[in-house]
């Protein structure tokens, strides 16, 4: 049976006018499921994510359950004008009492940016040291540590964990011992990135990861620095090495390369290190000789391809199919292309970014090497040379591949 019309209606005839209806409020971001809000939270910084408890009741109690901390020192600086010490007691005392009043879940990622005073080293680092170990004890898989105006020394002791999956290390010192305490404490540990630390251990080894960079002028420098001791890399289940940008000491050794019998893929940068013995430049690379795809930059910044007297520098790389030769200068004859070339049966694709000089200087130890020019690539299909637009020496390396049976259409030139 139908309702009475309503009030405001009017009628004429079989005319009826109904009343403008109130438009229905778009949804907002309290009408979103109550177990999404913490995903929201965890992408602010902790700091925004705490001041949210202003929103309404609903909001009052949801920076506790967060999965994700972002703990940022520079939050705290005062209107743009640094962080002075009144803003480091601030962030300390906000850090200590967020990780005391959360609740109890468990972190997926503990992140800290941290001021570090180079007149009070310990006293700076006490508190991150208790405030890792807290994250890691909530079973954080990921552990991001970013620091800044000097070196955070960690307590290898703080890292035991059966969840750290991920552990990116920015500025922090790691102390002889470190990478034992990782292999031990933390055995599901696949991710390791370090950028700008200084590496005073002499062995870094682990059965568990799997993505290794060591990159951004990280340096070895073992206490008490002995040039003749080698540093050593000993990881067989490692899929990814990255071992470039480094700030190499006279004297440094690159790693000797015990064991990556799992390793896909490696990028490689020895720029800065300066006069490597060739035995040393032999055994690296072979311990990356399983790999299928490498890049690597090898200049020295000189114009000669200075390899000694013994010239089986290069291994053979048979699972090799893609290969980047970054920045090398070759000589006119391309003797250490040769090499690569020769020894990289199933090679696919080929990018090659190179210092050439036609004219080099070619050492007398490499002429008699001149006569076995010959090389094999029947798996190659591209051949991509990234130049400067008018280098006289591209002709000749143009030249050179095709005599040893690579098609023009293969060969790709970039300025």
């Amino acid at each position: 049976m139908p309702g009475d019309p309503e009030p405001m209606a009017e009628t004429s005839g079989a005319m009826v006018v109904a009343p403008a209806r109130v438009p229905r409020a778009e949804p907002g971001i309290n009408d979103l499921p109550r177990d999404l809000l913490p995903r929201v939270l965890s992408c602010l910084d902790a700091r925004e994510a705490v001041q949210t408890c202003v929103l309404s009741k609903l909001w009052r109690d949801l920076w506790r359950d967060a999965r994700r901390i972002n703990a940022s020192c520079p939050a705290f600086e005062i209107d743009g004008g640094g962080l002075d010490d009144h803003g480091r007691s601030l962030f300390k005392e906000f850090v200590n009492r967020l990780l005391m009043l959360r609740n109890p879940v468990s972190l997926d990622e503990f992140r800290l940016w941290y001021y570090i005073d180079g007149d009070r080293l310990n006293a700076d680092a006490a508190e991150p040291n208790l405030w890792i170990r807290h994250a890691l004890l909530c079973e954080a898989r990921s552990v991001e540590i970013f620091a800044w105006h000097d070196k955070l020394e960690l307590n290898p002791a703080v890292f035991t964990s059966e969840h750290l999956t991920s552990l990116l290390l920015y500025s922090v010192v790691l102390t002889n011992g470190f990478f034992k305490q990782l292999q031990n404490g933390c055995k599901t540990l696949e991710r390791l990135i370090l950028q700008e630390c200084p590496i005073n251990d002499i062995e870094i080894a682990s059965q568990t990861i799997k993505f290794l960079s060591i990159g951004h002028i990280c340096w070895f420098h073992p206490r008490p620095y002995d040039p003749a001791h080698q540093p050593s890399l000993s990881l067989p289940n490692l899929i990814h090495l990255g071992f470039f940008d480094h700030l190499a000491y006279d004297g440094d050794r690159i790693p000797l390369v015990k064991n990556m019998e799992s390793l896909q893929t490696a990028y490689i940068d020895l720029l800065k290190y300066n006069d490597l013995p060739v035995d040393d430049i032999r055994q690296f690379l072979l311990g990356l000789s399983g790999v299928t795809k490498l890049e690597f930059c090898f200049g020295f910044g000189q114009e000669e391809l200075m390899m000694g007297m013994d010239l089986q520098w290069c291994p053979k790389f048979n699972n090799l199919k893609f290969l980047s030769l970054v920045n090398w200068y070759l000589d006119a004859n391309f003797y250490g292309l040769i090499a690569f070339l020769q020894n990289s049966p199933n090679l696919e694709h080929l990018t090659l970014s190179l210092k050439l000089k036609q004219h080099a200087k070619v050492p007398g130890a490499l002429m008699g090497w001149a006569g076995n020019r010959l090389f094999t690539c029947e798996h190659l299909k591209t051949v991509e040379i990234i130049c400067s637009k008018d280098d006289p020496a591209v002709h000749s390396l143009r030249e050179f591949l095709l005599a040893g049976g690579i098609s023009d259409g293969q060969i790709h030139i970039k300025h």
